[in-house]
């Protein structure tokens, strides 16, 4: 019995072995039918590349190379969907027939909605990445942009082409993009900061050159600090526009959040409705914002608040008694910070006076913030706070 179950097991072992020998051949040889499937069909290069690299003329070669490092390129979109035509036909008439659907180069004006025609498609946007947005061309519509194309017909208004690029358009992310977050503000500025390109719209051209020297633009463009905001994080891309008014403290909050909730219930906030102020931009500017100071609530080069407040009001004297509440905490721990310096000097052990006078500063950072308050009721109890601690 024994036996019999030994000869048994050792047939099953063989009749595995056996399938799985035919399984591999089976696999092997539908592997060679699909090579020479493929091979006998070779993909015809398109004769759009072809002729253009054929053109004795560098700007059709340098076309085409521009092309082959396209993000459009590379997955797989042709010159024939953009400009039409049949790219498999050997002759040029036949290739750019008109019955073949060649359209050639498009008009400005007709860029956007071509370019929509894919990026407006959320089926065919999903094939290539789900998460891809495919709203761009509805928001260009309702843009500064957008609306002089449709209404105005400016001939020089930007259109998909003017940022993205032509040929040679690459992803967002990467650091060559023309709208790579460090280059934005070149990008834009390339028509805005052309004063005879922008002659005839009420829109000054010298934004970049403020913003290139602003806390802002020192940060994005000297130190490679992505993180700092360029013309897209104020205006929006394809929605660009003028921040309304009422909306700057919103646009501001994408980073100020906390600055921006102190404003909106401070009394400034309903004067600002009331007579249509741009809010943040009162106090701070826009393309030239500078880095803040305790000077700009009440001083003779740079105040701020006696431009609106006059000499004896309310305000003015809010701003002068927040003022000097700072002032005494800067003082304190200027006093405080030098004794522990000459500690330390002395070898004597620093470390819980050090820690102390970190929390200090956090007071002095937070009561700068709570100026915009407008209150030197909120702001004395954080700088007591931080004298007590110094």
């Amino acid at each position: 019995m024994q036996e019999q179950f030994k000869k048994s097991n050792s047939l099953i072992y063989k009749s595995r072995v056996n399938c799985q020998g035919l399984s591999s051949i089976l696999y092997f040889f539908l592997f060679i039918i699909f090579v020479l499937a493929n091979s006998a069909k070779p993909q015809q290069p398109s004769t759009c590349v072809t002729c253009h690299l054929e053109e004795i003329d560098d700007d059709h070669t340098k076309l085409v190379e521009a092309y082959n490092d396209d993000v459009h390129a590379k997955r797989g979109v042709g010159c024939e969907d953009c400009h039409g035509g049949d790219p498999t036909a050997e002759e040029a008439d036949e290739a750019m027939d008109e019955a073949a659907g060649y359209k050639g180069k498009p008009a400005r004006h007709e860029i956007p909605a071509m370019c929509a025609r894919c990026h407006a498609d959320p089926s065919y946007m999903r094939g290539f990445n789900p998460n891809i947005p495919t709203d761009q061309y509805s928001k260009y519509l309702i843009s500064g942009h957008g609306k002089r194309l449709t209404k105005s017909h400016d001939s020089k208004v930007a259109v998909c082409t003017s940022c993205h690029g032509t040929h040679g358009i690459l992803a967002p992310n990467d650091p060559s993009s023309l709208v790579y977050s460090l280059n934005i503000p070149h990008t834009c500025s390339k028509c805005h900061s052309d004063s005879t390109y922008m002659a005839g719209r009420d829109i000054p051209t010298n934004q970049f050159a403020l913003y290139a020297h602003s806390v802002h633009g020192e940060a994005l463009l000297n130190r490679d600090d992505r993180a700092a905001p360029s013309c897209a994080d104020c205006h929006g891309s394809h929605e660009a526009r003028r921040p309304e008014p009422s909306g700057v403290a919103n646009t501001c909050a994408q980073c100020h959040n906390y600055n921006r909730e102190l404003f909106v219930a401070s009394p400034h906030k309903a004067a600002h409705e009331k007579n249509n102020y741009p809010e943040c931009e009162v106090c701070h500017g826009n393309h030239a914002i500078t880095k803040t100071s305790d000077d700009m609530l009440i001083s003779d080069s740079a105040g701020v608040c006696q431009k609106c407040h006059d000499a004896g009001s309310k305000g003015l004297l809010t701003a002068a008694a927040m003022k000097a509440s700072i002032d005494s905490l800067k003082m304190m721990i200027n006093t405080a910070n030098s004794v522990v310096e000459l500690a330390r000097t002395y070898g004597m052990n620093s470390e819980e006076p050090e820690y102390q006078l970190r929390q200090a500063h956090n007071k002095l950072v937070q009561a700068r913030a709570l100026i915009h308050t407008f209150s030197s009721e909120k702001v004395t109890p954080a700088t007591s706070e931080g004298i007590q601690l110094a």
